[in-house]
C-alpha cells in the first residue's frame, strides 16, 4: 500500500503537467489560421528602348597606324676628321633651320692639301703659257721649212725635223691640258671636302638620337643625329578590300586621329587622305592608304605615336541604326509586345563603337529593347522608359 501511494505521489503530477501540454497543443492546432498558397507576383524589368526607322548612312571606320615623318634625315659628315666645333644647337629635341650650322671638324690637312693644288694649277697653267708659244714657234718654222722645200732650196731632212718638232709640242701641250683639268677635278673635290667637314641642317626640322662630342674622330659613315620634318607628318593604315576599291572616293578626306594611353585619349587631331598604294599586299587584307597631318599637329601626336583612325568608309541604304546594347549574340535583338520582349532575327551589317546597323525581320515603329538584360528570352515582362538615344 505505501508502495502504490509513492508510485501515485511521483507519477500524477507528471501525468497532468504532460496532459495539459497535449490540450494546449491540440487547442493551439484546432484554432491555428490557415494560410491559402498564393502564386508569386511575375517580375517587370524596366528597359529602354529605341523605335525602329530606316536610314542611309556611312558609318566610321576604325583603323590603327603609326605617325611617321615622310622627310627625315640621317646626319653624316662627307668626311672624316677630328670634331672642331659643336653647337648649342645639336641636341635632342632641339628645332633648327635650314642651313643652320650644326657642327665642323678640323680643316687644317684638307686647307693644305687645296693650297697645293692651287699652286698646281698655277705652275701648269704657266707651263700651257710656254708649250703654247713654242708650238706657235715650231709652227712658224715648219712653214718656213716647207716653203723653202717648194723652192728648192731645203732638204726634206729639214721639213720633217720642223714637221716632228710641231708634233712634240703639241703632244706637250696636250698633256699640259689633261695634266691641268685634272688639278681642277681635284680643285673641286678638295674644296667639296671643306664644304663636307661643316655639318649643316638639310632642312627645317627637329634633332634627335645626336651622338658628337668635341674631339670625337669620326668618319664618313658615323652616324652624328636624325633630323625630322615636322611639318611632313603622315600615317598609313589598311582599309578593306571592299572599302579599298573605291579609294578614289577617300583621296581628299578628313580622318581623325586619337592618340590613347592606358585607355584613355591624350590628344586628337585630324589629317587629310593624300595617297594609296598601287600594290595591294594580300597578306593585309586590304589596300594601304596615307593621311598628311597639319603642319602644326608634331606637338599634340609627334612621330611614333600610334593612333587610331576614325575614317567614312562604306556606305549603307536603308538600314536600321541601333545602340550596340540592343545587339543580344551575333544576329537576335528583341521587341515589346504587349508588355513582353519578343525575339527577331537580323544581319550585322556593320558595328562602331556604340552603334549597330542590322538588317531583318523589324519593321518601322517596332520598340526595340536597348538595355542589356542577362537571361533575356521570349516572353520576358518588360516596361519601357525613355528611349535611348
Amino acid at each position: 500500500m505505501l508502495l502504490i501511494r509513492a508510485i501515485l505521489t511521483r507519477v500524477l503530477p507528471a501525468l497532468l503537467i504532460l496532459g495539459f501540454f497535449i490540450s494546449v497543443y491540440s487547442w493551439l492546432q484546432a484554432t491555428k489560421q490557415v494560410v491559402k498558397p498564393q502564386a508569386p507576383e511575375e517580375q517587370t524589368w524596366i528597359v529602354q528602348s529605341v523605335a525602329v526607322q530606316q536610314v542611309d548612312v556611312q558609318p566610321l571606320e576604325q583603323a590603327f597606324g603609326t605617325v611617321v615623318a615622310a622627310r627625315e634625315a640621317h646626319l653624316r659628315f662627307g668626311v672624316a676628321g677630328e670634331v672642331e666645333r659643336v653647337s648649342n644647337n645639336l641636341r635632342n629635341g632641339a628645332d633648327v633651320k635650314t642651313g643652320d650650322i650644326l657642327a665642323s671638324l678640323d680643316t687644317e690637312r684638307l686647307q693644305l692639301a687645296l693650297d697645293k693644288v692651287e699652286v698646281q694649277i698655277k705652275a701648269e697653267s704657266t707651263q700651257i703659257k710656254e708649250f703654247t708659244a713654242q708650238l706657235a714657234l715650231r709652227q712658224r718654222m715648219a712653214e718656213r721649212a716647207q716653203s723653202l722645200s717648194e723652192k728648192g732650196v731645203g732638204s726634206q731632212a729639214d721639213l720633217d725635223g720642223a714637221e716632228l718638232a710641231v708634233s712634240q709640242a703639241s703632244n706637250q701641250l696636250a698633256l699640259a691640258n689633261s695634266r691641268l683639268a685634272e688639278l681642277k677635278v681635284s680643285l673641286r673635290r678638295h674644296r667639296k671636302d671643306l664644304e663636307d667637314a661643316v655639318l649643316k641642317a638639310p632642312f627645317d626640322g627637329s634633332l634627335s638620337s645626336v651622338d658628337l662630342a668635341l674631339g670625337n674622330q669620326v668618319s664618313n659613315t658615323y652616324l652624328v643625329a636624325t633630323l625630322t620634318d615636322l611639318s611632313s607628318l603622315e600615317v598609313s593604315f589598311v582599309v578593306p578590300a571592299d572599302i579599298y576599291a573605291n579609294v578614289t572616293n577617300l583621296i581628299d578626306q578628313q580622318v581623325k586621329l586619337s592618340w590613347s594611353s592606358e585607355g584613355s585619349v591624350v590628344s586628337e587631331t585630324t589629317a587629310t587622305i593624300t595617297r594609296a598604294e598601287v600594290v595591294v599586299d594580300r597578306t593585309e587584307g586590304g589596300g594601304r592608304l596615307y593621311a598628311e597631318l597639319p603642319d602644326d599637329a608634331a606637338r599634340s601626336v609627334p612621330p611614333g605615336a600610334f593612333v587610331e583612325v576614325s575614317y567614312s568608309g562604306r556606305e549603307l541604304t536603308s538600314v536600321i541604326e541601333l545602340p550596340e546594347e540592343a545587339l543580344v549574340g551575333q544576329d537576335q535583338v528583341f521587341v515589346i509586345e504587349q508588355g513582353r520582349a519578343m525575339q527577331r532575327q537580323v544581319v550585322l551589317l556593320h558595328r562602331s563603337p556604340g552603334w549597330i546597323w542590322v538588317r531583318g525581320d523589324l519593321k518601322s515603329g517596332d520598340k526595340v529593347i536597348a538595355t542589356r538584360l542577362p537571361g533575356i528570352g521570349n516572353g520576358l515582362r518588360v516596361r519601357a522608359v525613355a528611349s535611348a538615344q
